[in-house]
């Protein structure tokens, strides 16, 4: 009598999948990782992808209760709702993305991108729109940076792996920021509740709402620069050396501080 084996196949290491994505020649990127973690630290950027990413942190609860509210309530309304200098149109929830191998400038190797995005606009006419919320004052420092990442999910929208269905040409890119102005007073509600002997009014606690507006910040839309952006940074991934970490980077300094402890507890463990 034979037994089927129930083990599960092991899941390949960050450093194997890497291995994989370089003998393959593609380098599958995450449109966040352009933002924050490239302009950190270098080091940092070069360990995400080739087997010591940073550990995640905690995302506030609070920012992502509003960013939710925020996608929740504009899904449906009208572009126009946001700025009256974008064309008519009709706000819909973002999609997770992924699109095909794309070229790079300068080097042999090709990226795939793939993320979920945080709304798309679906013109009247013709065309699409893509945009992230962002629960902050407007700046162009801001669209400069999530503009990589804005850029990444144009490309993927309209370049879809598979069979995917493109959605093209994306013709605007942008934020959609919600600078808290100041907080409000909400109308208190009461409910009447009737007993045998009298009527009485319950009065709701009091509630309270933060005022803002919608602030459209526009992207200009610029692919050239931003594949030799790309380019630039799959040749920093795909170093056979680690690059030198950024002065001020806390993470770096923590793992030096730490190395040692945990190689003599590994020698430790070896000899017992």
């Amino acid at each position: 009598m034979t037994t089927k084996s129930t083990t599960k196949p092991t899941r390949p290491t960050i450093a194997q999948r890497r291995q994989a994505d370089l003998a393959e020649g593609v380098i599958r990127l995450s449109p966040s990782s352009l933002t924050f973690l490239h302009d950190e630290c270098p080091a940092c950027f070069w360990h995400h992808y080739n087997g010591r990413p940073r550990p995640a942190t905690a995302f506030p609860k609070v920012f992502g209760a509003l960013d939710n509210a925020q996608k929740e309530f504009f899904t449906g309304h009208s572009v126009k709702d946001i700025s009256r200098s974008l064309p008519a149109g009709t706000i819909q929830r973002g999609r997770r993305v992924k699109s095909e191998n794309i070229s790079l400038p300068g080097t042999s190797y090709r990226v795939q991108f793939g993320g979920d995005t945080d709304t798309i606009f679906k013109f009247s006419r013709a065309g699409y729109g893509v945009c992230d919320f962002k629960t902050s004052a407007p700046g162009d420092q801001a669209a400069a940076l999530y503009g990589r990442q804005l850029h990444a999910y144009a490309i993927a929208l309209e370049r879809p792996a598979g069979d995917a269905m493109p959605l093209a040409p994306v013709s605007r890119m942008g934020l959609i920021c919600f600078p808290p102005d100041d907080m409000i007073e909400l109308p208190t509600a009461t409910s009447a509740r009737s007993t045998k002997s009298t009527a009485t009014s319950r009065t709701v606690a009091k509630q309270y709402a933060y005022r803002t507006s919608a602030v459209w910040v526009e992207v200009e839309r610029n692919d050239e620069a931003f594949l030799h952006f790309v380019a630039n940074a799959v040749k920093l991934i795909t170093r056979r050396t680690m690059p030198r970490s950024a002065p001020n980077c806390g993470w770096c300094r923590w793992t030096r501080m730490t190395a040692p402890l945990l190689e003599q507890h590994q020698l430790n463990d070896s000899a017992a």
